[in-house]
């Protein structure tokens, strides 16, 4: 069952003289146990958009539909928490909201408000340290003492130890270094591919986007410009450029390349990939 929005749209400050629609009459499915990318232009809506999956906004008019709940605009709604607990929010620069004195009982904060015992919170702390690469060395001291990349761990561990059906995650790779965030984005495609989860990324980084997202949705003014495959959206020079996109390098490459006469297929999406198929062509 697909995580859908219908007519939905949002405005910062109602009512107010400036008043903004951040999201304009929405339509739109998102599937679950995919990974699925959000992109467009900074103001385009993006966090917005992804910041009604576990009803931190609320609609303006129309309606989302996710995981059984549906939320309505001007309704009460009672399972709120439920949901919160069932579809985890990772911020841009979550390391920023650790505020605990060690590791292991920041982790256990989540857990902690959805009611379970302390037993259970450390265990589930425990599981979701290990899933991030953070060892017992590290549980009692101090967040402040942790390097950048580790205190995103820790924070993404924070919502791990939940253990959401769907994971939201809002530039999670922005601050770090290359290598640090191929590990955090290789995490969670491995919850994805082994788990089952539904990871949906807000993203600047189409190199990213191209290279782990099976789908992609593109914003524009609060509207969707684009929703389908990954490869059918970059494989689409003329709607690339129409939507005002950068085009992967590999992407770039594989153009280049059939304009010198080679035969490179839409599914290549590395460069070892078509290394073999060039050397192959050649020989």
């Amino acid at each position: 069952m697909p995580i859908s929005f219908k007519e939905l749209s949002y405005v910062y400050d109602l009512g107010m003289p400036y008043a903004h629609k951040a999201l304009d009459d929405i339509n739109l499915d998102i599937q679950e146990g995919k990974i699925t990318a959000v992109i467009g232009e900074t103001g385009s809506g993006k966090s917005t958009l992804v910041e009604h999956l576990n009803a931190l906004l609320l609609p303006t008019s129309g309606r989302l539909e996710i995981l059984d709940h549906e939320i309505v605009a001007n309704q009460k709604h009672r399972f709120l928490k439920q949901l919160r607990k069932e579809v985890g929010l990772v911020f841009q620069f979550s390391e920023h909201q650790l505020f605990e004195e060690t590791i292991i009982k920041d982790v256990m904060f989540g857990p902690k408000n959805f009611g379970f015992t302390e037993e259970e919170c450390k265990k589930k702390a425990v599981e979701a340290l290990k899933l991030v690469g953070i060892g017992p060395e590290y549980y009692e001291i101090s967040p402040l003492e942790l390097s950048g990349g580790q205190k995103r761990r820790v924070a993404i561990a924070g919502i791990l130890a939940i253990n959401p059906q769907v994971i939201v995650l809002d530039e999670p790779t922005a601050g770090l270094d290359p290598v640090g965030g191929k590990e955090i984005i290789n995490l969670f495609i491995g919850l994805n591919k082994k788990l089952n989860k539904t990871i949906i990324i807000v993203t600047h980084d189409n190199e990213m986007v191209y290279n782990y997202c099976d789908n992609t949705i593109v914003l524009a003014k609060g509207k969707v410009e684009y929703s389908g495959l990954t490869l059918d959206l970059f494989n689409n020079k003329e709607l690339v450029d129409k939507l005002k996109l950068l085009e992967p390098q590999i992407v770039s490459l594989k153009n280049e390349l059939r304009e010198n006469g080679f035969k490179v297929s839409d599914n290549i999406r590395t460069i070892n990939e078509v290394v073999e198929e060039i050397s192959r062509q050649v020989r």
